[in-house]
């Protein structure tokens, strides 16, 4: 039976704002995901999981929140008619039409938010910006604190800038003094309409290394829950956890546009172009019979291919058991195949992240070494004055 780890649905493109880093090719674009789209899924989709899949359905892509809360509130219940009982939602958004009506829809189907905040104001309004090129920060603080409020813990992306890296102190601050305990990073990558990162040139593995690695360091000293999502994955797999890549076997992922195509593996793959592969839509479910899709030739093919990027990976990165073998779309876009080993992203995302981890746990092995050895010295000076006397 298929067990899907993510569902990526994309109620529609357009996006209220203008980041300066968006990979959107049409964030204008203002189609709505249809009634029969949904239905599709729920009818052609949900029930070809097994009772007992626990998959993530994120509503994403443009902005969902442009579309009225009451579209969710009809889709939310004819998706549950067939979703597997464990199905977790959840919606990513840039807090812009984020207000107390989208917080009691969370809570009633107990919805899970993302909140998209690129750390203190200076950093956050340089690339995050309305339409005509305002800031949006005080727009997103705004939905954290009404989140909060109501006591609802959104997890927070940033996505980072060069400049970022040597304000790590400052990033801790932001996060510690308005209450933000679960963050995830990012970089502005090469990908669908954005060709060019801001992190391209210089090698900026070290100083992501050390920027991760002073915020677990000021968390650890004053005690502040701050979870790093990637840091985190990789101390749970060190820790005996499973490796699991859900980007390199077909229909771990299951991504759903506006439209009814159909994609799988990375859900950027909706914004890369490539003609061999066919812009990598397998289908559509609306004109497509989903098992169809599922079998398909070219899915089968692009498998292929990303297992022998994987297979590269294994044979020449010293992360692979910590990573299992990158993000296929940013194969694709940086390095323009499948089959290839590193990039970018794997060099600013899961390999710092890795660095940092360990820079952490020596820095504390060695901070208790040192206070055990100052411990037996002070126990040695109490025994020697008490000889004494």
């Amino acid at each position: 039976m298929w067990r899907p780890v993510l569902i990526v649905l994309q109620p529609t493109p357009f996006c209220n704002i203008s980041c300066d880093y968006c990979y959107l090719r049409n964030r204008d674009d203002r189609t709505v995901m249809s009634a029969e789209v949904v239905g599709a899924i729920r009818d052609r989709v949900f029930p070809r999981m097994a009772a007992d899949a626990a998959p993530t359905v994120i509503w994403h892509a443009g902005e969902p929140t442009v579309v009225p809360l009451a579209w969710y509130r009809r889709a939310y219940v004819e998706l549950r008619r067939t979703a597997p009982a464990q199905t977790h939602f959840s919606l990513q958004s840039n807090g812009i039409a984020l207000g107390q009506d989208w917080i009691a829809f969370a809570q009633e189907t107990d919805t899970q938010i993302g909140l998209s905040i690129d750390g203190p104001q200076a950093f956050h309004d340089a690339r995050r910006k309305t339409r005509n090129g305002k800031g949006t920060w005080s727009h997103a603080m705004r939905a954290l604190r009404e989140l909060k409020a109501s006591r609802i813990d959104p997890n927070v992306v940033t996505v980072l800038h060069p400049r970022s890296l040597q304000a790590a102190d400052t990033y801790f601050e932001f996060y510690r003094d308005n209450g933000i305990t679960h963050v995830s990073f990012s970089i502005d990558e090469s990908e669908g309409g954005h060709a060019v990162s801001s992190f391209d040139g210089d090698d900026q593995r070290e100083a992501m290394a050390e920027f991760l690695f002073s915020l677990l360091r000021r968390a650890y000293l004053e005690q502040y829950p701050l979870h790093i999502k990637e840091v985190e994955r990789i101390a749970a797999i060190l820790a005996g956890g499973e490796l699991h890549n859900e980007q390199i076997d077909a229909w771990d992922v299951l991504v759903v546009a506006a439209n009814g195509d159909v994609t799988t593996f990375s859900p950027e793959f909706m914004e890369v172009r490539s003609r061999p592969h066919h812009d990598f839509r397998f289908g559509n479910i609306l004109s497509d019979d989903f098992e169809t899709i599922l079998d398909s030739a070219l899915v089968a093919r692009t498998q292929a291919e990303i297992r022998r990027g994987v297979d590269r990976c294994r044979a020449e990165c010293r992360y692979f058991a910590i990573c299992g073998g990158g993000a296929p779309a940013n194969k694709m876009q940086e390095n323009g195949a499948l089959d290839t080993a590193e990039t970018n992203f794997c060099r600013l995302s899961i390999q710092p992240a890795a660095e940092a981890f360990r820079r952490f746990v020596r820095w504390v092995r060695e901070g208790r070494e040192q206070r055990r050895v100052r411990g037996r010295e002070v126990i040695v000076q109490e025994v020697a004055t008490q000889e004494i006397a």
